[in-house]
Protein backbone atom coordinates (compact mmCIF):
# COMPACT_ATOMS: atom_id res chain seq x y z
CA UNK A 1 0.00 0.00 0.00
CA UNK A 2 1.69 3.19 -1.21
CA UNK A 3 -0.78 5.60 0.37
CA UNK A 4 -3.41 5.31 3.11
CA UNK A 5 -5.96 6.81 0.72
CA UNK A 6 -6.78 7.46 -2.93
CA UNK A 7 -8.25 10.74 -4.16
CA UNK A 8 -9.74 10.90 -7.65
CA UNK A 9 -10.59 14.35 -8.97
CA UNK A 10 -12.35 15.52 -12.15
CA UNK A 11 -10.90 17.65 -14.91
CA UNK A 12 -10.74 21.28 -13.79
CA UNK A 13 -13.32 22.38 -16.36
CA UNK A 14 -15.82 19.82 -15.01
CA UNK A 15 -15.18 20.41 -11.30
CA UNK A 16 -18.19 20.68 -8.99
CA UNK A 17 -18.18 21.33 -5.22
CA UNK A 18 -19.20 17.71 -4.71
CA UNK A 19 -17.19 15.19 -2.69
CA UNK A 20 -17.90 11.50 -2.17
CA UNK A 21 -15.82 9.70 0.43
CA UNK A 22 -15.67 6.03 1.36
CA UNK A 23 -13.84 5.58 4.67
CA UNK A 24 -14.39 1.82 4.91
CA UNK A 25 -13.36 0.76 1.39
CA UNK A 26 -9.89 -0.31 2.47
CA UNK A 27 -8.86 -3.89 3.08
CA UNK A 28 -5.10 -3.49 3.61
CA UNK A 29 -3.76 -4.21 7.10
CA UNK A 30 -0.20 -3.12 7.97
CA UNK A 31 2.38 -5.69 9.05
CA UNK A 32 2.23 -4.55 12.69
CA UNK A 33 -1.42 -5.59 12.91
CA UNK A 34 -1.86 -8.68 15.09
CA UNK A 35 -5.46 -9.82 15.55
CA UNK A 36 -7.29 -12.82 16.97
CA UNK A 37 -9.90 -12.52 14.23
CA UNK A 38 -9.60 -14.50 11.01
CA UNK A 39 -9.27 -12.82 7.61
CA UNK A 40 -12.90 -13.68 6.85
CA UNK A 41 -14.08 -12.20 10.16
CA UNK A 42 -12.11 -9.02 9.53
CA UNK A 43 -13.68 -8.69 6.10
CA UNK A 44 -17.16 -8.34 7.58
CA UNK A 45 -16.37 -4.72 8.41
CA UNK A 46 -15.27 -4.00 4.84
CA UNK A 47 -17.53 -1.82 2.70
CA UNK A 48 -16.70 -4.04 -0.24
CA UNK A 49 -16.47 -2.54 -3.74
CA UNK A 50 -18.02 0.80 -2.69
CA UNK A 51 -15.30 2.87 -4.37
CA UNK A 52 -15.95 0.96 -7.61
CA UNK A 53 -19.72 1.36 -7.40
CA UNK A 54 -19.38 5.13 -7.12
CA UNK A 55 -16.38 5.64 -9.42
CA UNK A 56 -18.41 7.33 -12.17
CA UNK A 57 -18.91 10.38 -9.97
CA UNK A 58 -15.53 11.66 -11.13
CA UNK A 59 -16.64 11.82 -14.77
CA UNK A 60 -19.58 14.03 -13.80
CA UNK A 61 -17.53 16.53 -11.82
CA UNK A 62 -17.32 14.98 -8.36
CA UNK A 63 -14.31 14.07 -6.25
CA UNK A 64 -13.95 10.56 -4.81
CA UNK A 65 -11.80 9.85 -1.75
CA UNK A 66 -11.47 6.35 -0.37
CA UNK A 67 -9.37 4.73 2.32
CA UNK A 68 -6.95 1.95 1.39
CA UNK A 69 -6.46 0.71 4.96
CA UNK A 70 -8.93 -1.47 6.84
CA UNK A 71 -11.28 0.13 9.35
CA UNK A 72 -10.40 -2.84 11.55
CA UNK A 73 -6.98 -1.24 11.96
CA UNK A 74 -8.32 2.26 12.61
CA UNK A 75 -11.69 3.75 11.71
CA UNK A 76 -11.79 7.13 9.90
CA UNK A 77 -15.50 7.48 10.72
CA UNK A 78 -14.86 7.93 14.43
CA UNK A 79 -13.65 10.81 16.55
CA UNK A 80 -9.88 10.62 17.15
CA UNK A 81 -10.43 10.20 20.91
CA UNK A 82 -13.25 7.63 20.66
CA UNK A 83 -11.04 5.00 22.25
CA UNK A 84 -12.00 2.25 24.69
CA UNK A 85 -9.57 2.59 27.66
CA UNK A 86 -9.56 -1.21 27.98
CA UNK A 87 -7.73 -1.40 24.64
CA UNK A 88 -4.75 0.63 25.88
CA UNK A 89 -2.20 -0.80 28.31
CA UNK A 90 -1.97 2.30 30.53
CA UNK A 91 -4.25 5.16 31.63
CA UNK A 92 -4.58 7.81 28.92
CA UNK A 93 -6.61 11.01 28.97
CA UNK A 94 -6.82 10.73 25.18
CA UNK A 95 -9.49 8.06 25.62
CA UNK A 96 -12.97 9.59 25.44
CA UNK A 97 -15.18 6.64 24.48
CA UNK A 98 -18.59 7.19 22.88
CA UNK A 99 -21.52 4.90 22.13
CA UNK A 100 -19.46 3.33 19.35
CA UNK A 101 -16.69 2.21 21.70
CA UNK A 102 -19.33 0.91 24.10
CA UNK A 103 -20.42 -1.49 21.33
CA UNK A 104 -16.81 -2.45 20.55
CA UNK A 105 -16.71 -0.35 17.38
CA UNK A 106 -14.73 2.76 18.30
CA UNK A 107 -11.68 4.29 16.66
CA UNK A 108 -9.88 1.05 17.48
CA UNK A 109 -12.26 -1.89 17.42
CA UNK A 110 -12.55 -4.18 20.41
CA UNK A 111 -14.55 -6.82 18.53
CA UNK A 112 -14.55 -7.93 14.90
CA UNK A 113 -17.92 -9.65 15.36
CA UNK A 114 -20.03 -10.40 18.44
CA UNK A 115 -17.83 -12.34 20.89
CA UNK A 116 -14.86 -12.23 18.50
CA UNK A 117 -12.19 -10.15 20.24
CA UNK A 118 -9.73 -8.28 18.07
CA UNK A 119 -6.71 -8.52 20.37
CA UNK A 120 -5.18 -10.89 22.91
CA UNK A 121 -3.64 -8.02 24.84
CA UNK A 122 -4.01 -4.23 25.00
CA UNK A 123 -2.19 -1.97 22.58
CA UNK A 124 0.38 0.56 23.74
CA UNK A 125 -0.42 4.25 23.58
CA UNK A 126 2.42 4.62 21.06
CA UNK A 127 0.81 2.02 18.79
CA UNK A 128 -2.52 3.86 18.81
CA UNK A 129 -0.85 7.23 18.23
CA UNK A 130 1.08 5.78 15.30
CA UNK A 131 -2.13 4.56 13.67
CA UNK A 132 -3.70 7.98 14.11
CA UNK A 133 -0.68 9.84 12.70
CA UNK A 134 0.02 7.51 9.77
CA UNK A 135 -3.49 6.55 8.62
CA UNK A 136 -6.32 8.46 10.29
CA UNK A 137 -4.90 11.98 10.07
CA UNK A 138 -3.78 11.81 6.41
CA UNK A 139 -7.28 10.69 5.39
CA UNK A 140 -8.93 13.49 7.35
CA UNK A 141 -6.44 16.12 6.24
CA UNK A 142 -7.13 15.26 2.61
CA UNK A 143 -10.90 15.31 3.05
CA UNK A 144 -10.80 18.57 5.02
CA UNK A 145 -8.52 20.26 2.47
CA UNK A 146 -10.64 19.14 -0.47
CA UNK A 147 -13.86 20.36 1.15
CA UNK A 148 -12.27 23.66 2.18
CA UNK A 149 -10.82 24.37 -1.27
CA UNK A 150 -14.14 23.69 -2.98
CA UNK A 151 -16.08 25.77 -0.46
CA UNK A 152 -13.63 28.63 -0.93
CA UNK A 153 -13.99 28.42 -4.71
CA UNK A 154 -17.77 27.97 -4.96
CA UNK A 155 -19.14 29.30 -1.68
CA UNK A 156 -20.78 25.94 -0.97
CA UNK A 157 -19.89 22.26 -0.86
CA UNK A 158 -21.87 19.00 -0.80
CA UNK A 159 -20.36 15.90 0.80
CA UNK A 160 -21.65 12.33 0.53
CA UNK A 161 -20.21 9.74 2.93
CA UNK A 162 -20.56 6.35 1.22
CA UNK A 163 -21.07 3.04 3.03
CA UNK A 164 -22.47 -0.45 2.67
CA UNK A 165 -24.34 -2.39 5.33
CA UNK A 166 -25.08 -6.01 6.11
CA UNK A 167 -28.55 -7.03 4.95
CA UNK A 168 -29.38 -7.91 8.56
CA UNK A 169 -28.02 -6.32 11.74
CA UNK A 170 -25.96 -8.39 14.17
CA UNK A 171 -25.58 -8.19 17.96
CA UNK A 172 -23.07 -5.34 17.71
CA UNK A 173 -25.57 -3.21 15.80
CA UNK A 174 -28.41 -1.19 17.29
CA UNK A 175 -30.84 -3.02 14.98
CA UNK A 176 -29.69 -6.54 15.89
CA UNK A 177 -31.58 -9.20 13.93
CA UNK A 178 -33.54 -6.72 11.82
CA UNK A 179 -33.71 -6.93 8.04
CA UNK A 180 -32.59 -3.69 6.46
CA UNK A 181 -34.02 -1.62 3.59
CA UNK A 182 -32.23 -1.11 0.28
CA UNK A 183 -30.93 2.34 1.16
CA UNK A 184 -30.58 4.33 4.39
CA UNK A 185 -29.91 8.06 4.13
CA UNK A 186 -28.41 9.69 7.21
CA UNK A 187 -28.42 13.44 7.79
CA UNK A 188 -28.39 13.38 11.60
CA UNK A 189 -32.11 14.13 11.69
CA UNK A 190 -31.75 17.12 9.40
CA UNK A 191 -28.82 18.76 11.18
CA UNK A 192 -26.08 17.98 8.65
CA UNK A 193 -27.62 18.72 5.24
CA UNK A 194 -30.26 20.95 3.70
CA UNK A 195 -33.70 19.36 3.39
CA UNK A 196 -33.88 20.00 -0.36
CA UNK A 197 -30.58 18.23 -0.98
CA UNK A 198 -31.63 15.16 1.01
CA UNK A 199 -34.96 15.09 -0.82
CA UNK A 200 -33.17 15.10 -4.19
CA UNK A 201 -31.03 12.13 -3.16
CA UNK A 202 -33.98 10.23 -1.73
CA UNK A 203 -36.13 10.83 -4.80
CA UNK A 204 -33.32 9.71 -7.11
CA UNK A 205 -33.33 6.29 -5.42
CA UNK A 206 -37.13 6.08 -5.12
CA UNK A 207 -37.53 6.83 -8.83
CA UNK A 208 -35.40 3.76 -9.54
CA UNK A 209 -37.61 1.55 -7.37
CA UNK A 210 -35.51 1.33 -4.22
CA UNK A 211 -36.84 1.19 -0.67
CA UNK A 212 -35.37 4.20 1.14
CA UNK A 213 -35.39 5.01 4.86
CA UNK A 214 -33.97 8.08 6.58
CA UNK A 215 -31.89 8.04 9.77
CA UNK A 216 -33.03 4.62 11.00
CA UNK A 217 -30.92 3.02 12.30
CA UNK A 218 -28.08 5.05 10.77
CA UNK A 219 -28.20 8.82 11.31
CA UNK A 220 -24.62 9.29 10.12
CA UNK A 221 -21.30 8.99 11.91
CA UNK A 222 -18.42 11.24 12.83
CA UNK A 223 -17.56 12.32 9.29
CA UNK A 224 -20.84 14.03 8.46
CA UNK A 225 -21.25 15.62 11.87
CA UNK A 226 -17.67 16.89 11.87
CA UNK A 227 -17.57 18.36 8.36
CA UNK A 228 -21.07 19.78 7.99
CA UNK A 229 -22.28 23.30 8.70
CA UNK A 230 -25.56 23.91 6.93
CA UNK A 231 -25.64 27.62 7.83
CA UNK A 232 -22.29 28.01 6.06
CA UNK A 233 -23.55 26.02 3.04
CA UNK A 234 -21.54 22.93 3.93
CA UNK A 235 -23.82 19.93 3.51
CA UNK A 236 -22.93 16.35 4.49
CA UNK A 237 -25.01 13.20 4.37
CA UNK A 238 -24.43 9.48 4.58
CA UNK A 239 -25.63 6.84 2.12
CA UNK A 240 -25.80 3.23 3.36
CA UNK A 241 -26.33 0.58 0.68
CA UNK A 242 -27.63 -2.91 1.43
CA UNK A 243 -24.89 -5.34 0.40
CA UNK A 244 -27.38 -7.89 -0.87
CA UNK A 245 -28.12 -5.53 -3.77
CA UNK A 246 -24.75 -6.14 -5.36
CA UNK A 247 -22.74 -8.86 -3.63
CA UNK A 248 -22.71 -12.29 -2.04
CA UNK A 249 -22.21 -11.33 1.59
CA UNK A 250 -20.81 -14.67 2.77
CA UNK A 251 -18.26 -14.99 -0.04
CA UNK A 252 -17.42 -11.30 -0.52
CA UNK A 253 -17.97 -11.63 -4.26
CA UNK A 254 -20.06 -9.65 -6.73
CA UNK A 255 -23.50 -10.97 -7.60
CA UNK A 256 -25.31 -10.88 -10.94
CA UNK A 257 -26.96 -7.55 -10.13
CA UNK A 258 -23.72 -5.64 -9.60
CA UNK A 259 -23.50 -3.92 -12.99
CA UNK A 260 -27.19 -3.00 -13.05
CA UNK A 261 -26.90 -1.55 -9.56
CA UNK A 262 -23.75 0.38 -10.45
CA UNK A 263 -25.61 1.88 -13.39
CA UNK A 264 -28.38 2.97 -11.03
CA UNK A 265 -25.86 4.62 -8.70
CA UNK A 266 -24.45 6.54 -11.65
CA UNK A 267 -27.99 7.75 -12.36
CA UNK A 268 -28.32 8.87 -8.73
CA UNK A 269 -24.96 10.63 -8.92
CA UNK A 270 -26.07 12.44 -12.06
CA UNK A 271 -29.19 13.72 -10.28
CA UNK A 272 -27.02 14.92 -7.40
CA UNK A 273 -24.60 16.65 -9.78
CA UNK A 274 -27.49 18.42 -11.53
CA UNK A 275 -28.74 19.69 -8.19
CA UNK A 276 -25.29 20.93 -7.19
CA UNK A 277 -24.79 22.62 -10.58
CA UNK A 278 -28.08 24.48 -10.22
CA UNK A 279 -27.16 25.77 -6.76
CA UNK A 280 -23.77 27.37 -7.40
Amino acid sequence: MKSPFTLLSPAEKDCLPLVFDSPHSGIHVPTDFQSNASAAQLKTGWDAFIEHLWQDVVAIGGHLLHANFSRMYIDPNRAPNDIDPALVDSPWQGCQPTKYSERGMGLIRRYALPDVAMYQQPLTRAEVEQRIASYYQPYHQTLATTLEQLHSQFGAVWHIDCHSMKSKGNAMNIDSGASRPDIILGDNDGLCAGAEFVEVVEQAFVNLGYNVVRNDPYKGGYLITHYSNVKANRHSMQIEINRALYMNEKEFTLNDNYFNFKKDLTSVANDIAKYVSSNI
